[in-house]
């Protein structure tokens, strides 16, 4: 079997792994931004509304990466939310993986987002409903667990004039890897490869949509795909296409240049050189080129496909049990199984439901029966969603 690899899919992985991973550093550059420029408001008012926890606690959640979890675990920590503000919160939180999603199939990035929150909204509810409401008092009200924001007084934007006439080489480093990625989107460089056939299972941030989605199950025709993917129905034909999320993305990047020359130097090296590119950049690469590497090679040796399809509910109960690691990166595994059309989307969405990228670290080191409660709810609501996707056939 070794004999069918061709380096052209090595190639294939190794441009789609570069292309996702740019796209999740530069969204979690401009998250990083916004997350400090909106930091120090008063949240303590909430503590006396149960149900406003639950919303804040579900809104907090949608923000990508992990930011909004941490800020739910140290309100938390200092006795604002009860369990059900905390729980909506890491229900419908999905981590770094939601750079991941949005980078590799917006579309349904989107409606994941819309269904956990959903998915959180209840569980928040119900467990005011039938457990106390009561904020709990075991926490020492002034611990922080993490800080995300440093200074409540921190200033973000200096002079850009005074920026470039000084620039300093960390931030030439970092404006020359967004131009290089922009000008790469430009010439294609990233764009997927359209000759020959690709493995299934490589995830391009442009080519993943309901139609192929709907090829890979069997529900259009061989013929009708190859007419489409010819006639560039996937790449220029809607707002998911290649052509029209390169610009989007282009100008996103653009932003990010924008924010990267305009910021200070105490935030260009605390918070985009240590938060998120120390953190995240090879972590991201290597955890998608890997997921991609692997089931590629899987698929050399075995119809893994097949048997995934055969075995749903086993497949199922491996995605919330992969769902409990409190950590990024393993959960990259089941956005590329579904991109490349091997699980259902209800097996997608039971990890995203279980899962909360490292959020849920901070509480597993100040309160394990807080993280185990949590972790059991959502595994809850996991296992609805997921049963109710096998039974309906989603």
């Amino acid at each position: 079997m070794l004999d069918d690899f061709r380096f052209s899919e090595l190639t294939e992985i190794f441009r789609n792994s570069v292309y996702i991973t740019g796209l999740v550093i530069i969204m979690m550059l401009i998250i990083e931004y916004i997350n400090v420029a909106t930091k120090g408001r008063r949240l303590d008012s909430i503590r006396k509304s149960p149900a406003r926890q639950v919303v804040l606690g579900g809104v907090l959640g949608m923000i990508p990466g992990c930011m909004g979890g941490f800020a739910a675990v140290s309100l938390f920590s200092h006795n604002v939310f009860n369990l059900g503000g905390l729980v909506a919160a890491m229900i419908s939180d999905t981590g770094d993986e939601t750079f991941v999603m949005f980078a590799a199939m917006p579309g349904y990035a989107l409606l994941i987002k819309l269904l956990t929150f959903l998915f959180a909204m209840a569980a928040g509810f119900a467990i005011n409903a039938f457990m106390s409401k009561s904020i709990p008092k075991h926490f020492d009200h002034s611990l922080e667990i993490h800080s995300v924001h440093g200074h409540h007084s921190e200033q973000l934007s200096s002079n850009i004039f005074h920026n470039i006439r000084r620039l300093s080489p960390v931030r030439a480093a970092i404006l020359s890897g967004i131009v290089i990625f922009m000008l790469s989107l430009a010439l294609g460089l990233l764009e997927h490869s359209h000759s020959g056939e690709e493995g299934a299972t490589c995830i391009h941030a442009n080519e993943i949509s309901i139609s192929e989605y709907e090829h890979h199950h069997g529900e259009i025709s061989e013929h009708e795909h190859e007419h489409e993917h010819h006639h560039g129905a996937h790449s220029h034909g809607n707002i998911f296409g290649e052509r029209w999320l390169n610009i989007m993305f282009i100008f996103i990047a653009g932003a990010a240049f924008l924010m990267v020359l305009s910021v200070t130097e105490h935030f260009l090296k605390e918070h985009i050189l240590r938060h998120v590119i120390y953190r995240h950049l090879l972590r991201v690469f290597t955890w998608t080129f890997g997921s991609l590497l692997l089931i590629y090679l899987l698929g050399l040796f075995v119809h893994y496909d097949e048997w995934m399809n055969d075995n749903q509910l086993i497949m199922l109960f491996i995605a919330l049990a992969i769902g409990l690691i409190p950590e990024s990166g393993p959960h990259i595994v089941f956005i590329s199984l579904f991109a490349g059309g091997s699980i259902p989307f209800s097996i997608l969405l039971a990890n995203s439901l279980v899962q909360n990228g490292h959020s849920g670290l901070p509480l597993l080191a100040e309160s394990k029966t807080s993280f185990v409660k949590m972790k059991l709810i959502a595994v809850a609501a996991g296992l609805i969603a997921g049963m109710t996707g096998y039974v309906a056939g989603f």
